[in-house]
This record gives structure tokens, sequence and C-alpha cells, in this order.
């Protein structure tokens, strides 16, 4: 290519091999010197459905390269319901899942990018599909279409693009064992005609059975021991294994403008075919070749003596090795630098349509590492080469690079038939760049806490995606916070189930991911956000004081509150704020505003910050907090009202407290008025209040009938006869007060019910508030029988979440999700930081760019696939037996299919004649047979009966299958209209049903 403007980078790969489960494992099996391809059992074989006559000859050879967890596929993340999953041909799984991976190393969103991304990439035929179609049952179920369908390699790139979202072109490449380097040379003119913006390029192969081995014929192409020899001496033949080989390409100014990782650049590609001057469709041509790689090499720019490395073709056969290493003579000059040649076809065998783009990743990364691996399997190199007196030589040690030096590379692959393929990288060294100007250097951002957010497709996945980010942050002792919570807060899909937290630190983060405290949240379900404010003596020195020096929306609503209490008070709150304010035994009348302005500063910056509350509540004190917030009192009369309540409170006669964790030691005591339940906090906590002699009794009566109990630092008898002065006085100021219905649900601590309207507008309310009871336990009955679980504390410290979990503790269906949002001195911004986390846990619309931003995106781990068994036991070819409809495998997901159901009664036999009000028995045998023609559809128990077939994972092919199933059961005439109308089992039954009767449907 001309000029930088035309350089195409790899920005991500993706494999999937032999002994090989990604990029990192395959390189190190190169620089290992490994082989992938083992041999195989005569066990292996023979459940392959080998004949014994077969493979007890001396010329089958049992050695194979094999895939492991080839059967298993996470059908739920890409939408397939388990029985269309099972019969979708394998390789068509592997792009999928492949493509996701390869998105994910680039940290490309295909659902929020405006990239136009394409899929260029090809797939071997399917001999899965031969297993699929021997099954009668699924066939008779799904119909013929849908296996066809999918098997056909036709829809590779296409339902690469449905199922990931992808936009540019999408286009099948098929040219044999040249198509995964062909797919690469169409993504690249694609990108060069700006047709998109990146591109998905490789292929796929998988023959099975796997384990099957094959016969070895005099003179063909295949080894007879079963191991490749490239440029051997004694090469005699290659072994075809199975593989997938993606990369992710884009122009390279637009990757160095994105910030992605370059592993190499693109200088060139040339395509090609041999044409009819050879000795056979099958047989290579010097010519051909020569002419592609001189046409890669012309465009490239590059001089013959640049290029120093190229990953042949390298079959291993005695006439594919010399008319290839001939091409290249001719084609890059017999004069210059030394050249190595490799083929990687030693270690992994023929990789058939996937071969080149696999050679294409060896050569990046042999680029991207300067390190060549060995060539295996080369004891002595073939002097037919006659590579002697030329710069040429076989890489049979490892060979280091010069990492000073600019390298070129090329890589071939050739395609039976003709097709030539040549693609020329250079390695690529990125120019240091100035740091974007919108967003702070990692190191800056990193002084605060960062939130990571993530999400799956199922909570399985999730738990999977937390440990692999957990690992990933433990082995990565430079990683910066700040740029893991940008990277997965921009490069990563939004799925059903969310989870986040905050931290400040690597060892937190790492610690907090691999115990589960994360915060989690679904798009199904419940997502509502309760504030519960705390109540006085939850008060601790310097409080706020931190996050007010590092969060500007509560600094500004702190003013703000302790400007409207101080117009109220004969003292300044700011006083108790800082690092030297007294707080221990400070009087009510200080305590309570003090509070006051902490809370409502906390709960108001929350809101600020995206995080809405469905209900506020709080204790005793707190109620006021969460009134104001809910809008029943604005910042200033409260301010008043609170100063009023504090200062009348603070006027009356003193007493005592005590918690108990039980009353039924203390029934007589509460007969006389003295000693009264000021708290009902959970069903194992209690709060009596009263004069100072009538708690000093109770605590002698706690001490004798072994009652835990504790007496509280307070200096009067909250919630108590004792209050009844303050009260009185209080209601007198209410009446000044004005008063509005609350905005948002506010759940009386006094009732335990959501607060009407009346009542929050009542001064009789808020006076009687000062004497009666504070039930916070119902008050969180009401909420857990709303299905409320995510719970944040407004206030210092955590005593609130400790109530919170003692009043759910006895629920095992509900875990509560709970965040402070004020902790320890030390850590008052990482606790603020982690209360918003929740909120984006329970809608990520929440806003957490302020946590998560650094200056550019780091290679993550990409999506913890729950993959499940998926599997039509394969066969060796389109035969047929008697036992094809019973399933080989157990299915780990989804169960045997059913049998096919009987035939439906006659309605005469099952329906009386005083009509349809004695049909319950019938009906039901209806229902079930019904579900069972839905279970052999779907593949999965149709229990919901509720659920409609489509959101079963149902399409409209199977549908009609389905219905012509219905009709030729029930011998009835059911509509397509009927069934998508009603296609529910319990719907569908009913229009059955009405049919049978001749009656009209309603449903």
């Amino acid at each position: 290519m001309e000029s930088d403007d035309e350089l195409i980078a790899i920005v991500s790969m993706e494999c999937r091999l032999p002994q090989a489960d990604g990029v990192d494992e395959f390189w190190q099996k190169l620089v290992d010197g490994d082989s992938a391809v083992r041999d195989l059992t005569d066990e292996e074989v023979a459940a392959a459905g080998v004949p014994e006559g077969r493979r007890s000859r001396a010329d089958y050879v049992k050695r194979a390269g094999v895939i492991d967890g080839l059967a298993e596929f996470d059908s739920t993340y890409f939408g397939y319901s388990p029985r269309e999953a099972d019969i979708l041909d394998v390789q068509q799984r592997l792009m999928l899942e492949s493509s996701v991976a390869l998105l994910e190393r680039a940290n490309i969103d295909p659902h929020r990018t405006r990239q136009r991304i394409g899929v260029f990439a090809g797939s071997g035929m399917s001999t899965y599909l031969f297993g699929a179609l021997r099954r009668r049952d699924l066939v008779e179920s799904l119909g013929e279409m849908v296996i066809r369908h999918g098997n056909d390699k036709d829809f590779l790139a296409t339902r690469t693009s449905y199922k990931l979202n992808l936009r540019g072109p999408s286009v099948n490449v098929q040219t044999a064992c040249s198509t995964g380097l062909v797919a690469v040379h169409s993504a690249v003119q694609s990108l060069l005609l700006n047709e998109c913006d990146a591109a998905v390029a490789g292929a796929v192969h998988v023959r099975l059975p796997q384990h099957a081995g094959y016969r070895y014929q005099v003179g063909g192409v295949l080894s007879p021991d079963g191991v490749c020899r490239p440029f051997d001496s004694g090469a005699n033949g290659t072994v075809f294994t199975n593989g997938i080989g993606l990369v992710l390409l884009k122009r390279l100014r637009d990757a160095v403008a994105d910030g992605d990782e370059v592993h190499a650049v693109i200088a060139a590609s040339a395509v090609n075919n041999d044409g009819a001057e050879k000795v056979s469709f099958t047989a290579p041509s010097v010519s051909g070749q020569v002419e592609v790689l001189s046409d890669a090499l012309q465009i490239s720019g590059a001089k013959q003596t640049d290029i120093t490395y190229i990953e042949a073709h390298g079959t291993g056969t005695a006439l594919g090795d010399p008319i290839e290493i001939e091409a290249i003579k001719q084609a890059y000059g017999l004069d210059g630098a030394p050249c190595g040649i490799g083929s990687l076809k030693g270690n992994f065998g023929h990789l058939n349509i996937a071969a080149g783009i696999i050679g294409l990743i060896k050569a990046a990364l042999v680029l991207k590492h300067g390190y060549v691996p060995p060539t295996v399997n080369v004891d002595e190199v073939n002097p037919a080469l006659e590579l002697d007196d030329s710069r040429y030589f076989v890489t049979t040690e490892g060979l280091p690079l010069d990492r000073g030096t600019e390298h070129w590379a090329g890589v071939s692959a050739f395609g039976m038939g003709g097709t030539n393929g040549h693609v020329i990288l250079k390695s690529y060294e990125p120019t240091p760049a100035e740091e974007p100007t919108d967003r702070p250097a990692d190191d800056a951002a990193a002084t605060g806490p960062s939130i990571l957010t993530f999400s799956a497709r199922s909570e399985d996945a999730l738990r999977g995606q937390a440990a692999a980010l957990a690992d990933r942050l433990a082995a990565d002792p430079d990683a910066s916070l700040a740029a893991y919570a940008y990277t997965l807060r921009e490069g990563r899909t939004l799925h059903p189930y969310r989870a986040s937290l905050a931290a400040v630190d690597r060892a937190e983060a790492v610690t907090r991911l691999r115990a589960g405290r994360y915060h989690r949240g679904a798009e199904s379900g419940t997502n509502e956000i309760a504030f519960v404010f705390a109540g006085q003596g939850t008060q601790r020195q310097a409080m706020g004081a931190a996050l007010a020096t590092k969060n500007e929306h509560f600094a500004r609503r702190l003013a703000e509150a302790v400007a409207a209490v101080n117009e109220h008070t004969d003292f300044d709150v700011h006083t108790y704020l800082g690092p030297d304010g007294p707080v221990d035994g400070i009087d009510t009348s200080v305590a309570q505003p003090l509070l006051f302005a902490v809370e409502y500063a906390l709960a108001t910056a929350l809101i600020d910050a995206g995080v809405r509350p469905r209900y506020v509540l709080g204790h005793s004190l707190g109620e006021i907090v969460a009134a104001t917030v809910a809008g029943v009192f604005d910042l200033r009369s409260a301010a008043a009202l609170v100063a009023t309540r504090a200062r009348l409170m603070g006027g009356c006669p003193t007493g005592s407290m005590l918690a108990v964790d039980r009353l039924d030691a203390f029934r007589d005591l509460l007969d006389g008025g003295d000693l009264v339940v000021a708290a009902t906090n959970s069903p194992a906590q209690f709060v009596l209040s009263g004069t100072h002699e009538a708690v000093d009794e109770a605590v002698a009566r706690a001490a004798d009938a072994g009652v835990r109990h504790q007496r509280l630092a307070t200096s009067h008898a909250f919630h108590s006869p004792l209050m009844r002065g303050a009260a009185e006085e209080f209601r007198a100021f209410l009446h000044t007060v004005e008063f509005r219905a609350p905005g948002i649900p506010l759940v009386s601590n006094i009732t335990g019910r959501v607060l009407t309207e009346y009542e929050a507008r009542s001064p009789h309310y808020w006076a009687d508030h000062l004497l009666r009871t504070v039930d916070f336990a119902e008050s969180m009955e009401t909420l857990r029988a709303a299905g409320v679980r995510r719970f944040v504390e407004i206030g210092s410290g955590r005593s609130m979440s400790n109530l919170v979990r003692a009043n759910l503790a006895s629920d095992t269906d509900l875990t509560p999700e709970l965040a402070q949002t004020l902790g320890e001195l030390e850590h008052e911004e990482e606790s603020f930081a982690d209360a918003v986390a929740l909120g984006w846990a329970a809608d990520p619309e929440v806003p957490v760019e302020e946590y998560a931003t650094a200056a550019r995106m780091v290679s993550l781990p990409t999506y913890a696939f729950e993959r499940h068994v998926h599997w039509v036991e394969p066969t060796l070819g389109f035969g047929s037996d008697d036992d094809a409809d019973a399933p080989v495998t157990a299915s780990v997901s989804v169960p045997a299919p059913a049998p096919a159901p009987a035939a439906a009664p006659a309605p005469a036999a099952s329906a009386p004649d005083n009509g349809p009000a004695d049909l319950d028995g019938p009906t039901e045998e209806i229902r079930a047979i019904v579900a069972k023609i839905f279970e052999s559809f779907i593949g999965a128990p149709a229990a919901a009966h509720e659920r409609e077939f489509f959101e079963l994972g149902g399409n409209s092919l199977m549908a009609i299958q389905l219905i012509n199933k219905l009709r030729e059961t029930f011998e009835l005439d059911f509509s397509v209209r009927d069934f998508y109308e009603n296609s529910s089992v319990s719907a569908t039954t009913n229009v059955i049903t009405s049919l049978l009767l001749e009656e009209p449907a309603h449903v």
C-alpha cells in the first residue's frame, strides 16, 4: 500500500484450536514446539462410529487434533431455544462465541458503537447436519428447513451479523483451504473502500466426528502416520484438524485514534487463481503462487529483501512444499537478508479452510513478540527444496528478532481449486501520543474510588464474569482500577443481569469480586430502591467532612442544609462537622439539627447523582428527613421544624433507654406507664424507654431472666410519656408549617404503612411522632411485601443496614442489597460511590462516568459463557438406522425429546352432554398433550403455561411445524392466526378445547 492511510491494523485476534483455547495458549504451544495432534484410543474411534473391520486395518490412522467442549454452547446468550441450539452447526456456534470474544478484546460494544462492523468469513461443509437429519424426531418436530437453515454455511456471516447487531457488509467467503486468508483480503478491501469501519474476518472448520481418524491412501494428501512434517525430507502428507481463527481489522488511522492495541499492520494483500494451466484441479501451480506473492509485494511498497519471515502454507506434502518454496524464491528473490520460512501445520495439522487465518495470527504474534517459534517435525530439511545458496531457511529453531528494527512478514494460503492468497504484515510500534484532553490520565483518576460495572445473560454467567475479572485484577499488579472501570463501562455490552461495586484499590476489588460482595440487578423482577434514614445516636465526629472535600454535589447540598438550619439555632452546625467538632454527649438540641443537615445533603446529593428512591423511610428523626426528601416539607420549613423539635425534646425531663432482645420478661413492668416500648426494631430487637428508676429495674430483670440487654447512651427517654410536654408544644408549632403530599411514597415508622396524604399533612401525626412507638419492623414488612430488596442507608455508619438485615433474615427468598452513603471517615467517598454503584445495578441509566474515567481502555477478560451441552450425536455420513430417533448423548440442559403424543380422545368420549362445566378432566388431558408437543419443539419443559411460544425461544418456521402437529394430533383446523394470538400452552389448550366443542374460545 502506497501510504499510511491505506494501512490496516489488526486490533484483536481470537482462535480456538486443539489444546489451545485462545490466542495465548496457541502462542505458548508454538513457542514450546508442541504438537496438538494426538493418538486416538481404539475406544474413541469405535465410539465415533468407525466399524471394527475398518479401524483394525493396518492403513487406518488413529490420530486427530481434537477441540474439547464442542458439544457445549451458551444458547441463552444468543437467544436460542434449547432445541434449536441442539441442531445448530457447531461451526456456527464457534463463530458466534468467538466473534463476541473478538469484539470484546477490541472493547467494542456492538449495540452502542456507531462503527459499521462487517463480517467476512467462511466455514466448512456441516458434517453435524448428517447426525441431525438422522434424528426423525427432530426432523418431524422442527422441520427439515429449520435443521438445514441451522447448518447451511451460507448463513455463517449473516447469522453472526444478526445475532451481534453488526451493520457492515456481511459476506460469506468460500475458497477451500485459502478461505480464511481470502476473507481477510475481502475485509481489507471493504475497509479501504469505506464500506465499513471495522471488520471481522476469518474462518472456522470442524469435521465430525472428531475422533474418527482416517484411512491412508497411497499417493493421497493424507499422512500415513498422522504426523505433518512441513519442509522435511520425510514429508509424506498432512493431517486435517479443526479450529477457528478470527481477526478484527480497522484502518490504522482509526485504530490509533480509538486508542486500540495494534498487534500488527497489514501492508498489502492479494488474491488470484491458477486458472487451467496446471496438472489438475486439485494441483498447485508455481506461476499462480508467484503472481499472488508478487502482487502483494508490489502493493505493499516493500522491497523483496524487507521480507524476513514467511508463514507458509506448508502442508508437508511431497508435491506441495517444493512448489511453494520455488514460488517464494521467484517472487522474493534469492539474494539479500536471510528470510525464515515456517509452518504451524507441524504443531496443529492442516486446519483446512481456517489454515490461512491461523497462519496470519501466528505471523502477527511473531511481529508483536519479536520471536519466530520453531517449525516442528523437521528432522532434515528436504533437499528438493534447494535452499542452499539462497537467503531462505526453514526455522527449525526459535529465532529472536531485533526489537529495534521494523520487521516484515508474508503469509500464504492456497486453496484446492487454485485460489491463492497472500498477505504482507509489518510490525507496529506506537509513537508517543498526547493524552486526550477530555479525560484525565489513569493515575489521576485512580486517586478516588472507581465503580466496576459488568453484566451477563444469566446469574451463573454473572458469577463467571466476576471470577474472571477478579483473576485478571489479581494477576495484574500494575492494574489501573480506573482504566478497568472505564473499559467495562464503554467497551462491554449491557446484558439483563447486572453487577457493580465501588473500590479504591485493586486488592479490595479482588476481595469483593471473589466473595460475591457486589450489587446485583436484573431487567426482570423488582429493582426499586428504598432510602433508609438513620435516627439520633448515629452521629460521629467529622461526619461528612471527607466526602465534602471530594464530592461537589454533597458539599453544595450540605452548605444549603447547614445554612437553613443555622437560621433557627443559636450555634453553627459547621462547628460540629469539622475534625475537632465535639459529638460525644452532645445535647439533643444539637444532635438532631446536625443529623438532619448531613442526611438531607446525602440523600439529595445521591438523587443528584441519578439514584432515585422508590420508597423512603426513617427511624424516628430519620422520618423527618425522609419526609423532607419526599417533599412533605421544603428545606426551610424542615430546618425550622427540626430545630424546634430538638429544642422541645431536649427540654423534657431526663430518662433512660434500654435495648433488649425480647419482651416477655418485662410484661408486668410495661403496665405501669413508667416504662414503655419505644421501638420495635426487628423481631429480636426492642428498645424500652422510661424513667431512670424504671429502666434500672428493667436492667435487673433482664439480668435475672438472661435477656441480652444494653443501655443506650441517651439523655432522654424518647418515644415515651416523658415527651408529652414537648409533643403538645410541637403540635402548636406545626400549625404554622405548610405541608404537602409526599412526592415519593413514605413508609411510616409509627403505623408501618405507606403514609397517606392525610397523615403526611396532619400536625397531629407529626406531634404524636414524639410519643408513639417506632415500629421499624412493621415498616420493613411493608417493604418486604412490596418486593423491595435494595436499601441505601442515609446517615453515618451501618445501624440501619444491620436492622434491615435483621428484619429480612427469615426470608430465604429475599437477599437484601445494601449500601451505606457514609462509612468510616477514611472511606466516606468510597461509601457514597458504592451507593451510586447500587443505583446502577438497579437502573443502568444511573450515570457512573464520574467513577469510571480513564485515558484509554485496557485488555480485560472476555465474556464468561455459560455453556450447556447441546448435542446431536454425529455420524460418519448420510446413513440412517432404526435407532436414529433415540438421543445417544443426554443433554445437560435439555431433557431427551418426548415421544410423539398419543391422539387426543374424540370429543364425544370426553365431553358429556351437560356441557363444558364438566370438562376439567379432558381439558387437563388436552393441556398435557399440548405441553408435550410444545416441549418437543422447544426442547425444554413448557411448565410456564402462560409464556408465549416465541418467549420460549420459538420462531416462525418452528411455529408452522408446531401448528401442523397440533392439527394432525387433534384432527381439527387450528389456524395460524389462532396460534399467533394464543401461543402459550394454556391459551392454545383453551382454543383447542373450544374447537373440539365447536364453541368460541374465551382467552
